[in-house]
């Protein structure tokens, strides 16, 4: 397992109440790699829903991320064409929605 930093300059959006938008670039490393959230750097508390989206190096080595959340830690797994353990990487972006 890998442990991710989000690239600097993602964007954030302020939607009413008190809920964001966070976009944030990640570069896999493993099959299974970590990002963690903090409250002072990122301005969230609570993560309600994460969506990811191959940018780059998709293909049969590398064609499906499975995104998971507990508290500020989200969970990358990427997976082959076939299902199994991805044996390539690129880059990610995450639409985390929080406040």
């Amino acid at each position: 397992m890998g442990v991710l930093t989000a690239a600097s300059g993602g964007l954030t959006t302020e939607l009413a109440g008190d809920k964001k938008l966070f976009l944030r670039k990640v570069t896999l490393a493993t099959a299974s790699d970590t990002l963690t959230l903090v409250r002072a750097t990122d301005g969230l508390t609570t993560i309600l829903q994460v969506f990811a989206q191959i940018k780059t190096g998709g293909g049969a080595n590398f064609a499906t991320v499975n995104v998971t959340f507990s508290g500020l830690v989200i969970t990358i797994v990427s997976l082959n064409a076939a299902g199994a353990s991805a044996s390539s990487w690129g880059d990610v972006d995450l639409l985390i929605i929080g406040y």
